[in-house]
């Protein structure tokens, strides 16, 4: 449900959902307590002790101003911020900003949100995924609110997505489709949407308005891959993220990513990893269990062959249609 929030400092164009989730569905897979889009002034101020579940911000405009474990940050337009639920935490508005998020939760979601901050470094994450993540994000929200879907599904999706962006060590995705065509561009942008989908060759192909063959031969000779070849690396990708960072099996892993059966799933794993997901799972927890700090580290899992799925090397294009930015690397202000 879209509801117009009143609230301090907040805009009376703002926007927030909430969604419901079954206690199954909680226990199994991460999940989106709400979401929203606000435009806050000056008088915006948030002050709390603790969350009671991690929060991520999307800066779309403007600038806030974030006080967190004893340091204060300046986060601009085109940054991100991730907070977990058990520091106190402090942001607040010195003259307009506009952002969108989302409250969420989940199994095994504080040691990702504690591994993801502690890999960048800071809660205020400036990535070159960042025109990604805000139309990931936009397009769920808009498919959510605007067509009533079940929302369970999708927004575990998007959350899991936008968190492996975060995930940038691992390189799941470059963004500056310049160097592509339109047509290689648009497709990517859509197996980024639909990588949970069972996307055919004949589907894609009607998106870009190309012949299976020419667009096969275009697509691989910009990106190295084919078409099919690069949604299935995508999978893989986010299959590892799954794995190392929840406890869901093996078949809803398969069936959250589009496969027809976990046999499926299992033998694309394994080609392209040259392990099973079983094994792959276990050897992390193995690791964990052996006292190594580096388990869900990017390098670790990059100096593994066995663990490491060939990624795609292209570049995505930042094609949100309802905002505008412009991904720029701007200098963090922290004191005491």
């Amino acid at each position: 449900m879209l509801i117009a929030w009143n609230e301090k400092g907040v805009c009376k164009d703002s926007t927030i959902s909430f969604f419901a989730h079954s206690n199954t569905f909680k226990q199994y897979y991460y999940y989106v307590y709400n979401c929203g889009s606000f435009r806050v002034t000056s008088e915006y101020e948030i002050n709390r002790e603790a969350g009671f579940c991690p929060l991520l911000m999307i800066v779309m405009d403007g600038s806030l101003k974030l006080e967190y474990e004893k340091e204060i940050y300046s986060v601009s337009s085109s940054e991100i911020v991730l907070l977990d639920q058990y520091h106190p935490h402090h942001y607040w508005c010195e003259d307009s900003c506009s952002f969108l998020f989302f409250h969420f939760n989940g199994k095994d979601t504080s040691s990702l949100v504690k591994h993801l901050l502690e890999v960048n470094g800071s809660p205020v994450f400036s990535c070159p995924q960042f025109g990604q993540i805000v139309e990931t994000f936009s397009q769920t929200y808009r498919t959510l609110i605007y067509h009533n879907l079940k929302v369970e599904r999708e927004l575990s999706i998007m959350v899991y997505e936008i968190l492996c962006q975060l995930e940038n060590n691992e390189q799941m995705y470059v963004h500056n489709i310049e160097h592509y065509s339109k047509s290689v561009g648009q497709a990517i942008s859509y197996f980024q949407q639909h990588v949970h989908e069972n996307v055919t060759l004949t589907e894609i192909c009607d998106v870009v308005h190309l012949s299976p063959y020419y667009f096969t031969r275009l697509f691989k000779k910009e990106t190295g891959y084919t078409p099919v070849s690069y949604l299935s690396n995508l999978k893989i990708s986010l299959a590892k993220l799954m794995l190392r960072t929840t406890n869901i099996t093996i078949t809803q892993i398969a069936d959250s990513l589009g496969y027809s059966s976990d046999a499926s799933f299992i033998n694309a794993f394994k080609l392209r990893t040259q392990t099973t997901p079983a094994a792959y799972r276990n050897r992390l927890k193995a690791e964990e269990r052996s006292g190594s700090m580096d388990t869900h580290n990017a390098q670790t899992i990059e100096n593994n062959p066995s663990l490491t799925a060939v990624q795609p090397s292209v570049e995505l294009e930042d094609s949100a249609k309802s905002v505008s930015w412009s991904p720029l690397k701007t200098k963090r202000e922290k004191t005491m």
